[in-house]
C-alpha cells in the first residue's frame, strides 16, 4: 500500500473511491441517455444520434448504456 504523509489517505481507498465515483456517474449517465433513447425512438434510425453505430436492434437499455460507456471513460481522463 502506498502512503500519503498523514496515512489518513491510502491508495487503496482512492480506488474504491475512484470506482465509486465511476459507477454513480454512470448510473446517471445510462438514465439520462435511457431517457433520450426513449425519446429518440420516435425519429427514422438515421436521424437518431447513437443508433448508427449499434446493433440493427436494441432495446432502450442497452442503447442507453452503450451510450454512456462509450462518454463516461472522457469523464476520468483529466
Amino acid at each position: 500500500m502506498f502512503e500519503v504523509n498523514n496515512g489518513s489517505i491510502t491508495a487503496s481507498r482512492t480506488r474504491r473511491s475512484d470506482r465509486r465515483d465511476y459507477r454513480w456517474l454512470l448510473g446517471l449517465a445510462v438514465a439520462c441517455f435511457f431517457v433520450v433513447s426513449v425519446v429518440t425512438r420516435c425519429l427514422p434510425r438515421g436521424l437518431r444520434p447513437f443508433a448508427a453505430s449499434g446493433p440493427a436492434r436494441e432495446s432502450c437499455i442497452a442503447e442507453a448504456r452503450r451510450m454512456a460507456l462509450a462518454v463516461i471513460p472522457y469523464a476520468f481522463e483529466w
